[in-house]
């Protein structure tokens, strides 16, 4: 067994504040792409709107916060809650009173389509 630290960075990319990024994988094979990250935002950060290279999946593990998609429209998450968005798909995420989210980033749907 590792125990392991990991290294955090800030994020001051497409007008961020408040972010900081936390690397939990990064798999070069079998896909390209794949990466787990914890974000932490502090109260009042924001990650600014970007599109998407790949599949994202954003899974709010404490605090509270919100995110956008292609409308722009705020949608409020909580605990156990998430949103996934499609490659090219852009998107903002931030917290009035703070957050920590796991990212999941990958080239194929990280969730199956949900059921009609």
């Amino acid at each position: 067994m590792e125990l392991l630290t990991l290294p955090a960075r800030q994020l001051s990319s497409f007008g961020s504040s408040g972010a900081e990024l936390l690397r939990a994988a990064l798999v070069q094979q079998p896909q390209e792409g794949f990466a787990v990250d914890a974000v932490r935002l502090d109260p009042g950060g924001v990650i600014g709107r970007h599109p998407t290279r790949l599949w994202q999946l954003f899974l709010v593990v404490s605090g509270s916060g919100w995110v956008t998609g292609a409308s722009g429209d705020r949608r409020p998450l909580r605990p156990g809650e998430a949103a996934l968005w499609s490659p090219g798909e852009g998107h903002a995420s931030g917290s009035d009173d703070g957050l920590t989210a796991v990212v999941v980033q990958c080239r194929a749907r990280p969730l199956p389509e949900e059921a009609p």
